[in-house]
This record gives structure tokens, C-alpha cells and sequence, in this order.
């Protein structure tokens, strides 16, 4: 509708013209390049504005024939760069269906016909990869470096190669030009952090956590988490040269970042206690307990009051289980406060509920612990003795001490920035059980539970004795009753008066 109305105002234009260069009156004289003209107005300008039109539409189609060979060429390239566009595009299919004869073919067929190198050169790399040539994949990878939109692919290509063959310092480098290229790329990140872990380099581990912090690539809880055991790993190692100024200065800003960090509560205690600022341990251990309950914690807070009467440390174990009193390790707390404070019934009470559940060789040391103070050694043997064959508690520290390797920081680093837990949990059930007869069993006084095995030694006897007895097969089809005998042993071949006799028959009658 549009052009209809363009071509219809055209018309009207040309009409227009015409019509006003008809009614032109009058003559025009004039002479140029020496020809004289002299002729109606009309005419003049007609044929001047005609001539205009054809010098223009000449020098159109001159313009038109001067560029056809340009156009041909423009042509003819556009048909190349399809045919390679098509030929990339069937060679990225091969590789993604792992075909790379097919991939290798049409990688050649990209390359000859497209113009930008770097557009076929990562065909070519992953070409080569998947036909086992690895030279040829290097070569492509490195030249992708050359050009700034193909860079970044090409580390990451030659990054892959040099952890293949296992060349981490190639490896660490091209990761960390990627990270430089993009601190957005989660892949360049992870490759730097776990480089600078596995090498024990904590300071360049805290660095690419900066970037990733910066650009958003893990959640905050979780880079502060990693921090937190990044920042400890390194006070264990300045307290190795004995610089102990820095790591309490380090754990300082790991309990900040991650308070309920066990390693880092238990490390800053022991160096404040080393100091007498005791209440300053005290109360870090508390914070840390309120966040994560650890035996280590206890343990800890043992060592820092050692020097305490018995009803002060009793008092420390019950504000420190108050922070998280629904916790085993609270129960344990308790039990060790009445311990203390020789309320050995009340320990045994809280102690017997946990025994029932799987229990660990330190509740049932301190089961021990309150037999051997209530009834003396003789109650606490069988105690110990289940002590000894019992599960160790699982998590890391729990016999109150730290002592890492560097994998295991590394380890240790991977698994609280993921979950926030020292360590994974363990992938079979403890089979350790205690049932409610063994319990009542071992928690009596001793002359009941001497008693209590004397009438079991009783009852085996018993058993023995009928097991003595035999009883010969009559014929009982003849209503003939089994005739008893008596088994001959070593010690005892006769039954020597007729009371025991007619025992052993009316017995032997019972069983049979």
C-alpha cells in the first residue's frame, strides 16, 4: 500500500514538472563552448533536466559495470564461508558424538574454505584430541592464543593436555593466564585454588578466594568457610617456626569468618591459656561449642583449667555444656562435672542412656571412671575392657588434638567450604551396642554381679550334668519304655548311691 502511494505522488511529481516547464513563456539566448542557442524557455529547461537524468543513469550503470568484478569476488567468497560454516558446524557434531574421522575431515574442509583461522583452530585442536594426536592438539591450542577471541579457549585446552600428563607447574601457569583473562570463569578459579592447595600454598589459595569473592562464584558462607581453615592452616604452620604472635592473630580472624571452627577455637585457647588470659580461652571455646559441640572443645577446656580446683573445672564443664545442652558432648560434660564433684550416681545416670546407643570408648571410659570411684577397680574392669574393643569416635580430634598433613588441610578446606563439617560422615553404622542386661550387668555393685555368676556357673553345670545322661531307644512299637544308662567320663564312671541313680532316671524320663 505504501509504495502504490510512493509511485502514485512520483507521477504526480513528474506531471507536475512537466506541466510547469510547458508553461514556461518567453525565450532563452545564450552561447557556450561556441554554440549559440536561442530557443522557448520551456524547451531549454526540459532538455536540460532530461539531460540530467541520462547523465546520471549512465554513470549509474558505469559504476555498476566497474564494481562487477567486486561482486563476483564477494560472491564467491560468501559461497566459501557457507560451505565452511556448514563444514564447522558438521565438524562440532563429530565431536560431539565422538566420531573423529568424521571430525578430522571436516575440520580440513573448515579450514580451507574460512578465512578466520581461529574460528576452525578449536575444531582442530579437539579433532586431534579425539584422534590421539597430541602434538597436532598442542599446536592448535597454541595458536588459539594468538588471537584475543580464541585466547581464553585455547588455555583452557592447554591447561587440560598439562594436567593429563600430569605437568602441574604448565598447568598452574595456564590456569592462572585464564584467571587473569576472566576472573568470572569458575573453571579458572577451581583451577587455581586447587593448584595452590595440593602445593600447600595457603597465601595464593586466600588470593583467588579475593577474585571469586569479587566476581560472585561461590556463596559468601562458603568462601568465608575456606578462609576461616585457610587462615588456621597457615597459624599451624607460623607455630612450627614459633611465631606465635601471628597465629593468634590468624585464628583471631578464622573464628571470625567461621566461629564453630573447632581447629581454630581449640588452637587460640591453648595459645591464650599459654598467656594466663584464661578467661579469654574460656570464653572462645564456649562461642565455638554454642556453634558446633566437639570433644576437642572439652578437651580443651580441660587443659586450659587444669590448674583449678575440682569444684572450679566442675563449674567450667556445666557453662560450657549449658551452650549446647541437648548435645552428647554435653551429657559428657555433665557426667565429668559430677564426677568432680563425687556425684558418682547422678554420672552413672546420665551415662547409662548413652551407653545404650552405639556408645564411644570415651563414654565408656567414664562409665569406668565413676565404677572404679564408686565400688572400686574390680566394678570398672569389665568396663574397660569394652573400652578397649569400642569404636573410636570418627571426627577428626576427637582425642583433643590437631595434627593435620598438608593433604589433609587441603582436605579439610574442601570439605567445611562445601558443608561446614571437619569431615564426611562415616559410611558404615557403628555396630557397637550395649543392651539393657549387660548394662544393669556391669553397672551393679561387685558381690551382686559375683553372685549373679556363680548362679550362671550353677545353671552350666546343671546343663553339663544332663548332658551326662543318655537315654538308649526302646522298642516302642512294642509299648516297651526307653531304659535309662549312664555315660562313663574320666572323672566320675558310676553313680555312687541309689538317690542319685533314681535323679539321673526320673531326668533322663523328662527328656525323653
Amino acid at each position: 500500500m505504501i509504495r502504490i502511494l510512493q509511485f502514485l505522488l512520483l507521477i504526480v511529481l513528474i506531471a507536475g514538472t512537466i506541466t510547469f516547464v510547458a508553461g514556461l513563456e518567453g525565450r532563452i539566448q545564450g552561447e557556450a563552448f561556441g554554440w549559440k542557442f536561442n530557443g522557448s524557455s520551456g524547451l531549454i529547461v526540459g532538455g536540460f533536466v532530461l539531460l540530467i537524468i541520462a547523465v546520471s543513469y549512465l554513470t549509474g550503470v558505469v559504476k555498476d559495470l566497474m564494481a562487477l568484478p567486486a561482486k563476483m569476488r564477494a560472491r564467491e567468497a560468501k559461497a566459501r564461508r557457507e560451505k565452511g560454516i556448514v563444514a564447522l558446524t558438521r565438524g562440532l557434531e563429530a565431536v560431539a558424538v565422538g566420531d573423529a574421522s568424521d571430525a578430522v575431515h571436516h575440520a580440513r574442509i573448515a579450514r580451507r574454505h574460512l578465512d578466520e583461522m581461529s574460528l576452525t583452530r578449536l575444531l582442530s585442536a579437539q579433532a586431534a584430541q579425539m584422534n590421539g594426536d597430541d602434538i597436532a592438539a598442542r599446536d592448535s591450542f597454541s595458536a588459539m592464543l594468538e588471537a584475543p577471541e580464541t585466547e581464553f579457549l585455547g588455555l583452557r585446552g592447554l591447561y587440560l593436555q598439562a594436567m593429563a600428563r600430569n605437568d602441574k607447574d604448565a598447568a598452574r601457569a595456564h590456569a592462572e593466564r585464564a584467571f587473569a583473562l576472566r576472573a568470572n570463569a569458575k573453571w579458572a578459579f577451581q583451577s587455581v585454588f586447587d593448584l595452590a592447595l595440593e602445593r600447600g600454598a595457603w597465601g595464593d589459595a586466600r588470593a583467588a578466594l579475593v577474585k571469586a569473592r569479587k566476581n560472585k562464584l561461590l556463596p559468601s558462607v562458603e568462601i568465608d568457610r575456606a578462609d576461616a581453615v585457610l587462615l588456621s592452616a597457615d597459624a599451624a604452620s607460623v607455630l612450627l617456626a614459633g611465631d606465635e604472635k601471628t597465629a593468634v592473630g590468624e585464628v583471631e580472624a578464622a573464628l571470625k569468618l567461621a566461629p564453630g571452627f573447632t581447629p581454630a577455637a581449640v588452637t587460640a585457647a591453648r595459645l591464650y591459656g599459654g598467656q594466663g588470659r584464661k578467661a579469654k580461652a574460656v570464653k572462645i571455646l564456649e562461642h565455638a561449642f554454642a556453634v558446633a559441640p566437639h570433644p576437642a572443645l572439652a578437651r580443651a577446656l580441660g587443659a586450659v583449667c587444669t590448674d583449678e580446683k575440682a569444684e572450679t573445672r566442675a563449674q567450667a564443664f556445666a557453662r560450657l555444656a549449658d551452650k549446647a545442652a541437648d548435645s552428647p558432648e554435653a551429657i559428657l560434660l555433665r557426667a565429668r562435672r559430677d564426677l568432680l564433684q563425687e556425684d558418682h550416681d547422678a554420672a552413672i545416670a546420665r551415662l547409662e542412656p548413652l551407653l545404650a546407643d552405639a556408645p564411644t570408648a570415651e563414654t565408656l571410659t567414664l562409665m569406668a571412671e565413676a565404677m572404679t570411684a564408686k565400688h572400686g577397680e574390680a566394678a570398672a574392669r569389665g568396663w574397660y575392657e569394652h573400652a578397649a574393643s569400642a569404636p573410636r569416635d570418627p571426627r577428626p580430634g576427637a582425642d583433643g588434638e590437631f595434627h593435620f598433613t598438608r593433604e589433609g588441610w587441603a582436605q579439610l578446606v574442601r570439605e567445611y567450604m562445601a558443608h561446614g563439617r571437619l569431615s564426611p560422615p562415616p559410611l558404615e553404622a557403628a555396630h557397637f551396642r550395649l543392651s539393657t542386661e549387660e548394662i544393669k550387668l556391669l553397672a551393679a555393685p561387685p558381690v551382686l554381679a559375683a553372685a549373679d555368676d556363680a548362679e550362671a556357673e550353677s545353671q552350666e553345670e546343671a546343663e553339663d550334668d544332663f548332658s551326662k545322661v543318655t537315654v538308649p531307644q526302646g522298642d516302642l512299637s512294642r509299648g516297651e519304655e526307653p531304659v535309662p544308662e549312664t555315660t562313663s567320663t574320666d572323672e566320675d564312671d558310676h553313680i555312687h548311691n541309689d538317690e542319685e541313680a533314681d535323679r539321673a532316671a526320673t531326668a533322663a524320663r523328662k527328656v525323653s
